[in-house]
């Protein structure tokens, strides 16, 4: 309604309303500044409270339901209920209002606004309103940042343990309880950094390979499914495993029971439950190239969670504790995560790719949502607010046209906030392509540059397979080189250093593989 106030004259104006909200233009085009670091603290934020839930909360209460305790089962509750708030607040969906002013002859140079107060423009336009949700391009820190950040770390770490091996080397432990003493607090705060910073480079890594430009709150979502599946292979690990080992071969040794669980419990289920993870973002994943971005992130999810359980138990063993886990997980652990998920969700992109299968997914989950607004305004609740209970009001999209729709990208762009120029999406960039012939020089340095490249199979259960084998290999060997130490009669210094050889043999068998991989992927086409 339009509205008239008075002023102190007496004299009555008459207030144009604004103009109201509007459908978003198809082709519109947005930016925002580039802030790298605050998806750092955000997924930091995010990993911590996770972690309280499943590891303390969630996993208390199902343990406290199996062993018959109340009071685990009540404080199991209580740790699950404390992270949900904070959670929910930095993950809540952000909408921007966006205001376009658009030069036209038969426009205005006043346009109301709703908050008080009028746009004022030079020339006639045209003005419009609209909401949208923020969509903004994954922002990641420059390559060189956080890798610096983790060799920091690994330095910090050398600095600090030279104390602690000094104090060990005098037999002194007066000396060596201070010493302990002073750098726990240090070792602490490093602690937090080291779980999380390899992490990130590797996720930064995997986007510049890649290539795919890619949503913030698509990259996010999938990163907390992969903590998410954390929780039922915990489960399986530490209860049912261990409980069906024993139902056919009881007295078993823990050590023993602790080597089975790593071999043959942690990559199956590890693998199945993040396979299933990345199923959840099946009606996204278009081609074999996405499938393995999605896979390769959820992975990663998974190793922030589990690496945050992995160094606060190497705290309590000192600075060389500390150094050697983040070492180890940053390097190899972590990475393994993100390929063996990688090459699973390379399978299942291969499968949406040659099925539509994200497209069928997509007409089920958009014919689900309309029947079951239909239901609920049959049975007297008005779910879209339009004052009556006719059910679904809006486009009911047919089967066919959601086949032949086509999954449009972000259109945001990210800004320098020093420059104020527009930055490429991760490992997009622009190059000249000339007509000149090819010399052989030129090639010699083209295979080079790429060298050999990877492509997993196309089938998604062999994918699956790849990534249990693969990950069996990995946690079966390390836990046979430790008995093989055992066996030849190896001290605990010989056993440690056979046991870092071979970890060494295996980190450098992976990057080689992942390099591989990745460039297989990368060569892939994006659509």
């Amino acid at each position: 309604m339009s509205r008239i106030v008075t002023d102190a004259t007496g004299k009555r104006y008459l207030l144009e309303d604004p103009v109201p909200l509007t459908q978003a233009p198809g082709n519109i085009q947005l930016a925002t500044k580039s802030k790298p670091w605050k998806n750092y603290w955000r997924m930091l934020g995010t990993v911590i409270l996770a972690f309280i839930l499943i590891w303390f909360g969630l996993s208390s209460v199902i343990a406290g339901l199996i062993y018959r305790e109340v009071v685990i089962t009540g404080l199991g509750a209580i740790c699950s209920l404390i992270p949900l708030p904070f959670l929910i607040f930095l993950h809540r969906p952000k909408l921007v209002h966006v205001r376009m002013a658009t030069p036209d002859p038969l426009g205005k140079n006043h346009h109301p606004l709703p908050e008080g107060g009028s746009l004022k423009t030079p020339n006639p336009t045209i003005f419009q309103r609209f909401v949208i949700t923020d969509d903004s391009t994954l922002d990641m820190p420059p390559l060189g940042q956080v890798w610096g950040a983790f060799i920091a770390i690994l330095v910090i770490g050398v600095m600090l343990s030279i104390p602690l091996v000094l104090s060990l080397a005098s037999g002194d432990e007066d000396f060596l309880s201070i010493v302990y003493l002073l750098s726990f607090i240090p070792v602490l705060l490093l602690s937090i950094a080291a779980f999380s910073i390899p992490v990130f480079a590797w996720w930064a890594t995997s986007a510049k390979i890649i290539g795919l430009p890619t949503k913030r709150r698509d990259a996010e979502a999938w990163m907390i499914a992969g903590m998410a599946s954390a929780l039922p292979a915990l489960i399986v690990n530490s209860f049912f495993f261990p409980r069906f080992i024993g139902f056919f071969q009881s007295g078993l040794s823990d050590s023993t029971v602790m080597a089975l669980t790593a071999t043959i419990s942690a990559p199956l289920g590890e693998e199945i439950f993040k396979l299933l993870a990345v199923c959840l973002f099946l009606p996204y994943i278009r081609n074999a190239k996405k499938g393995f971005q999605v896979g390769f992130t959820v992975g990663l999810g998974f190793a922030l969670i589990e690496n945050l359980a992995y160094i606060l138990g190497s705290v309590f063993g000192g600075a060389p504790s500390l150094t050697l886990t983040a070492l180890m997980r940053g390097v190899g652990s972590i990475p393994a995560h993100g390929l063996w998920t990688g090459v699973s969700g390379f399978g299942l992109g291969y499968f949406s790719q040659t099925t539509d299968a994200d497209k069928r997914m997509k007409w089920l989950i958009n014919r689900f949502s309309i029947k079951s607004v239909d239901y609920a305004e049959n049975l007297g609740f008005d779910i879209d607010g339009d004052g009556d209970y006719s059910g679904f009001d809006e486009f009911r999209p047919t089967f066919e046209e959601i086949m032949a729709k086509d999954e449009v990208e972000s259109n945001w762009k990210l800004i320098d906030k020093k420059t104020g120029k527009a930055i490429d999406a991760a490992g997009v960039e622009t190059i000249e392509v000339s007509n000149a012939l090819v010399t052989s020089w030129d090639a010699a340095n083209l295979r080079k540059e790429y060298g050999f490249r990877i492509l997993p199979p196309k089938n998604v259960l062999t994918c699956l397979g790849i990534a249990i084998g693969g990950h069996a290999f990995w946690n079966g060997t390390l836990v046979s080189i430790e008995k093989l130490g055992e066996l030849i009669g190896l001290g605990w210094g010989g056993v440690f250093m056979l046991n870092l050889a071979w970890v060494a043999i295996l980190i450098i068998i992976l990057l080689i593989l992942a390099r591989g991989i990745f460039k297989g992927v990368r060569s892939l086409p994006a659509t």
